[in-house]
């Protein structure tokens, strides 16, 4: 299938998936009411928020630097954080792009090997899921029935989720410690059903280990634990600044735990692919906080209207120049490269 076609088919996906999340969200709440409750919003509490959502590049760049060593030691903070932020825009378009338009930014910008690069991605995916369901385990130990009652099919998605997980941090772990073996033996039981797709899954998984080569290190696994640990925080601080902005801890009791449950829940309806996590997060956000926490459904989704707009325009302010650079480049790159078979 061409390229462009199945750009087109993806983004055709993810918005139709996007808008029907919309109108799930929406379809019960009047514009005028809608509105009001956005204008109640503190500008000084958002701005904080932009802030904070600004901090979180630093210890994604930190872990992900970690990562790359085995790759480049010359990857610095500045072009780390830039091409996090390219991927961050690449997402607001297209669902699922902005993992390999980060790779690509990095990869054109330092002369990399692109397979590495997305293998240190990969392996940062894995890192976060791993996270996100440690968050949730804890948040459906302490409020099991009421997440229970508003989304019933939560706790065996996250089983599923945790299984999956856990099969694939093992296969690192093997990989990390047994380096080729484990690829021999993997080739070896893929081989009788498909040579080239023992190859292919060979190449991926060669790669994987050398962006697992950055943990190696006592200073790896600390640094990717201390980086992950400050990611979460700042992304649960800016959950609970914004409960500020529209007085939920005041209007409804809501603290800094409960913003963690809204944090975890809106995330798995993010993992679903809409461009941004546009109409995903605007639900699950707003039945979280209507349905967990009585907040009144207008209140609700104005918060989540509010918290999806400041970063989606955050991140498309901060990385759409670079992406609008990276996808000019390409584009130059590909009509230079047609002129030169031509001449050939």
């Amino acid at each position: 299938m061409p390229r462009a076609i199945k750009t087109l088919l993806k983004f055709s996906i993810g918005a139709a998936l996007a808008a029907g999340f919309l109108w799930l969200a929406f379809h019960d709440v009047a514009p005028a009411r809608l509105w009001s409750a956005v204008r109640q919003a503190s500008a000084s509490w958002l701005a904080l928020s932009v802030f904070l959502l600004f901090l979180s590049i630093f210890p994604r760049a930190w872990r992900w630097r970690i990562l790359l060593k085995p790759v480049s030691r010359r990857v610095s903070f500045l072009k780390a954080s830039h091409a996090i932020l390219v991927g961050y825009a690449a997402t607001n378009v297209i669902s699922r792009a902005g993992e390999i338009a980060r790779g690509i930014a990095l990869q054109r910008d330092q002369r990399l090997p692109l397979s590495g690069v997305l293998a240190t991605i990969l392996v940062e995916r894995a890192i976060d899921m791993l996270a996100l369901l440690i968050f949730l385990g804890g948040v459906l130990y302490f409020s099991r029935e009421k997440i229970a009652a508003a989304f019933p099919w939560m706790e065996g998605v996250a089983l599923f989720a945790l299984a999956a997980t856990v099969s694939i941090l093992v296969l690192f772990a093997l990989l990390s410690i047994y380096g080729d073996r484990a690829l021999n033996i993997v080739r070896l039981s893929v081989r009788w059903v498909s040579r080239s797709a023992a190859d292919r899954l060979t190449g991926i998984l060669r790669s994987v280990f050398q962006g697992l080569g950055g943990v190696h290190a006592t200073s790896g696994y600390i640094g990717i634990l201390v980086s992950s640990i400050l990611l979460n925080l700042v992304y649960i601080l800016v959950t609970y600044v914004t409960f500020f902005a529209f007085g939920f801890p005041s209007r409804y009791d809501l603290g800094f735990l409960d913003a963690v449950v809204v944090l975890v829940i809106s995330t798995i309806g993010v993992i679903i692919p809409t461009p941004g996590g546009t109409g995903t997060y605007h639900y699950f956000c707003s039945q979280t906080l209507n349905a967990v926490f009585d907040v009144p459904l207008a209140d609700a989704l104005a918060y989540a209207t509010v918290m999806h707009g400041i970063a989606f325009v955050t991140y498309l302010v901060a990385g759409g120049p670079g992406l609008i650079r990276l996808l000019l480049a390409r584009r130059m790159g590909a009509v230079q490269h047609g002129d030169f078979k031509e001449n050939k």
